[in-house]
């Protein structure tokens, strides 16, 4: 009768709980939380929501193709104007050559056009920024120190006079302001390449610009003018007070950043008047990027090191998405700012 009682008190006993375990519910074990839940994606950065395609270090857009970074001397007179694919360059810098005229060396690398031009000579400063891009070179020749230094620095050599792929004449346009160069055919079998440097980028910011309108001068004949469109977010170029356009599709050239970057010109005595510019070193910049201006400096170490820009605290600056016009200028220019 006891053995009766106690199986009866332990049977009431292990029913309770149950019950209690049932109501009051289990914790699943920390390792297994979630196993089976789909993990969440890597979240689209805030302050960059269209992240589709291939991302294009140089611009901080995404693009659909890219291809070697090639940079290319692109004729600058009058003649030349309006330039093919110039509105397609992810990096556009403005020097001055010999006599004062300037030349533009062309960076492309994300979604490039067909072709570009007119393609005009060699200098040896233009070819120390290449070089620190690891880029393609495109010209047309050169100056005799210019053969030179391609040789001694080892440029990536794409030239016309040697007859290398991919450049042919405009039969509408007139000597020496019509020779271009197909990328397609220009860098066919060409082993890759490219410093691509980690520049960092933010969508153009919503406040008012600092300054609506910038002004400088080479010389009397090549007179920039940039002018802030608000629509556009981004300056529009003129030259001579008209507007810098396009060749092929009409419209003008804008730059979502612009920079001022101001180095030592040196004259070389040459009869043809040849000069240098101090691109490796250190000196003042000035920054106008998506419409809010800045000062501060600008450094390259070395022929290969890269060139980087500083804010006046000494930091690397941030720059807007889009395409940057980096304006090399002698210490002593007059910019004019409203």
């Amino acid at each position: 009768m006891k053995k009766y009682k106690i199986r009866w008190v332990l049977f009431i006993l292990a029913l309770l709980l149950v019950v209690f375990a049932g109501c009051s519910g289990t914790k699943e074990p920390a390792d297994l939380k979630g196993k089976d839940e789909p993990k969440a994606e890597n979240p689209v950065p805030v302050d960059n929501p269209q992240s589709t395609g291939i991302y294009n270090p140089l611009t901080g857009l995404y693009v659909e193709k890219t291809q070697n970074l090639t940079a290319v001397m692109i004729d600058n007179l009058g003649p030349a104007r309006p330039q093919s694919g110039l509105i397609k360059a992810d990096i556009i810098y403005e020097i001055e050559a010999e006599g004062m005229v300037t030349r533009l060396m062309a960076l492309f690398y994300g979604d490039p056009p067909e072709f570009v031009g007119p393609v005009r000579s060699a200098r040896p400063y233009y070819m120390q920024i290449a070089k620190e891009w690891d880029a393609y070179y495109a010209h047309v020749g050169g100056c005799d120190d210019s053969w030179a230094k391609l040789v001694e620095w080892k440029i990536r050599d794409i030239d016309d006079l040697k007859g290398h792929k991919g450049f042919y004449v405009d039969k509408t346009r007139q000597r020496p302001h019509s020779t271009y160069l197909k990328f397609a055919d220009a860098l066919s079998g060409k082993e890759e390449n490219g410093k691509l440097k980690e520049w960092s980028f933010i969508d153009t910011p919503d406040s008012t610009p600092t300054y609506k309108e910038i002004n400088f001068r080479y010389t009397s004949t090549n007179r920039v003018t940039y002018k802030w469109e608000d629509d556009l977010k981004a300056y529009l170029r003129f030259i001579n007070d008209k507007p810098h356009d396009d060749r092929e599709t009409g419209q003008q050239l804008s730059a979502n950043n612009i920079i001022l970057q101001y180095a030592v010109h040196r004259d070389l005595k040459t009869q043809l008047k040849h000069i240098w510019v101090d691109v490796i070193g250190k000196g003042k910049a000035e920054f106008f990027l998506g419409g809010q201006y800045f000062e501060g400096t600008w450094e390259k170490k070395s022929m290969t090191d890269p060139t980087v820009f500083y804010d006046d605290q000494g930091k690397p600056i941030t720059l807007v998405r889009g395409q940057t016009w980096i304006q090399v200028l002698r210490p002593s220019a007059e910019v004019k700012k409203n």
